[in-house]
């Protein structure tokens, strides 16, 4: 009778601490998102004084060749809008075929893809196992796709596998 009591006592404080652990997880995975969407949040005010202030213009001028001022501010919104997209996908906001199928909404633009090509020696750099760098990946397959469409007078809605993964 005392065994039992002491393996009931036993098996409730492992299921204490198993939950323990589970909200410890989940507080720090919500940590890390706060973090993150605070972080991004501070990007775009960066993004956004630099796109007001063209005497600050300049500074996020990291492209191959000079641009136009109204390029280089088209490029930053492009970013803007890949990093809101990618964000939301990383926060659970998207599936992966849910952002492949915003991609190819905001990549059917002309000056979308201008930006992307503009910027691909920036994901050169990316780890090539990365997430970023799959998503690149990713992207350049849409791309290319998007393209091939256009030349062949295909509509951009039904370009480009979805994901099967994640």
């Amino acid at each position: 009778m005392a065994a039992a009591r002491v393996a009931g006592v036993l098996v409730t404080a492992f299921r204490i601490h198993v939950s323990l652990r589970r909200l410890e997880a989940l507080a720090q995975e919500k940590q890390r998102r706060d973090t993150l969407t605070e972080y991004r949040r501070d990007h775009h005010r960066l993004i956004g004084r630099a796109t007001e202030d063209p005497s600050l213009l300049p500074v996020l001028d990291a492209y191959e060749g000079d641009l136009h001022p109204d390029t280089q501010r088209r490029h930053l919104f492009a970013n803007d809008l890949y990093q809101h997209a990618y964000q939301g996908y990383q926060l659970g906001v998207l599936s992966l075929a849910d952002l492949h199928g915003h991609l190819r909404y905001i990549f059917q633009s002309r000056a979308m893809r201008d930006y992307w090509e503009a910027t691909r020696h920036h994901r050169a750099s990316l780890v090539a196992d990365s997430e970023e760098a799959e998503l690149g990946r990713m992207v350049d397959a849409l791309v290319a796709a998007l393209d091939d469409a256009e030349e062949d007078g295909d509509d951009w809605w039904v370009v480009g596998d979805a994901p099967e993964r994640r």
